[in-house]
């Protein structure tokens, strides 16, 4: 009985050491260290038009003309955006989550045209915009350094156009124009320094000199961004 009694000690003393053993060796699960930071970033791509802004578009100045204006077709063109990523309070989510502000404090971009009157001068029937984007984002951090950046922007633009309307007078059309309120939703995918940014950029622009005597043109300005580029 004794025997028995020694033989299941030892038998608990060897599982109760192994059980130890086991503890020592597993450490303990890490926490996620915090791989989302925020810094400047450059990107610069392609610029697709879309909509009516591809095909094409004839408006009636809303005052002080009454003739037409017809729209060169937007084609490709490029664009460059300078911007910063904003940070509120820590990450959570053990880290894999954090919001905080995107803003592009210098976007540039233009689009091209083929001009039928006037083809060897197409540079000056381009349209082009400059401004700044502003709004919310979230950056998912799934594994490693690999960033998500989702994000939606509210855009500042100043643009120029001048058409083919050599023929009209300056009185009955404008050439500069501005649109406070445009609207971008993004998608930015980041590995280390590299970005790649995926962006719908939507909304009119009005055309009217900064002058409210003046003929006032809206069109529509709507347009895809392949951006590649680097954040540091």
């Amino acid at each position: 009985m004794k025997r028995y009694i020694l033989l299941s000690i030892f038998a608990f003393s060897l599982i109760s050491l192994k059980s130890q053993s086991q503890d020592t060796i597993q450490p303990q699960k890490e926490h996620k260290k915090n791989f989302i930071k925020g810094g400047f970033y450059l990107g610069i791509g392609p610029v697709f038009p879309v909509g009516a802004y591809s095909e094409g578009q004839v408006v009636v100045p809303t005052s002080g003309s009454a003739v037409k204006l017809s729209y060169l077709p937007a084609k490709i063109g490029a664009a460059l955006d300078l911007g910063f990523l904003i940070y509120f309070g820590p990450a959570f989510a053990n880290n894999h989550l954090r919001l905080g502000l995107d803003a592009t404090f210098l976007s540039f971009w233009f689009n091209s045209t083929k001009p039928v009157l006037d083809p060897n001068n197409s540079y000056e029937h381009y349209y082009y915009y400059a401004g700044q984007k502003f709004g919310p984002l979230l950056t998912i951090n799934p594994i490693d350094r690999l960033m998500i950046d989702i994000s939606y922007k509210l855009n500042a633009n100043f643009a120029y156009h001048f058409d083919e309307w050599n023929n009209l007078s300056s009185s009955d059309f404008s050439k500069y124009g501005a649109n406070l309120f445009q609207n971008e939703v993004s998608l930015a995918i980041r590995y280390s320094v590299m970005r790649f940014s995926f962006e719908y950029n939507f909304g009119n622009m009005k055309f009217d000199n900064f002058d409210k005597e003046r003929p006032t043109q809206t069109i529509q300005a709507n347009t895809i961004r392949v951006l590649i580029g680097v954040k540091f």
